[in-house]
């Protein structure tokens, strides 16, 4: 229940403060309005994806690597409003990676970086 209570209160605070989402890169050149999309670090070396979206497209948000191979990957339908993903990078060596939300022909891309600390094993994750 917990969970629930935080993942909309989660989405409403992102849709209530829309300049703390990610700019969009396009494929096409212009950005998407419809849709919001944010990455946030999470705890013990997970990130949680945000989607909003309003036009009731389908959408597809991957996790690839710096070679551009798919790790994960989640299919948004055209119901879905408001959706969070979560990835767990725990089992990944340290690099950069991408999340990309794909709409279309639009892409969204947000970078991240994984780090493991070399004393304490501590993981971090960067969002670019």
């Amino acid at each position: 229940m917990k969970t629930l209570i935080a993942s909309v209160l989660l989405t409403v605070s992102m849709a209530v403060s829309s300049n703390g989402f990610a700019q969009t890169n396009s494929a096409s050149g212009a950005p998407n309005d419809d849709t919001k999309f944010s990455v946030v670090t999470g705890r013990n070396g997970k990130i949680d994806v945000t989607v909003i979206k309003s036009d009731g497209k389908t959408v597809s948000v991957k996790l690839v690597d710096k070679s551009g191979h798919t790790l994960a990957s989640k299919m948004i339908s055209k119901g879905e409003e408001a959706t969070r993903t979560r990835f767990d990078l725990n089992q990944l060596p340290d690099g950069a990676y991408q999340v990309i939300l794909i709409e279309g022909d639009n892409q969204q891309v947000k970078d991240i970086e994984l780090n493991t600390q070399n004393t304490k094993t501590l993981r971090t994750v960067s969002l670019g």
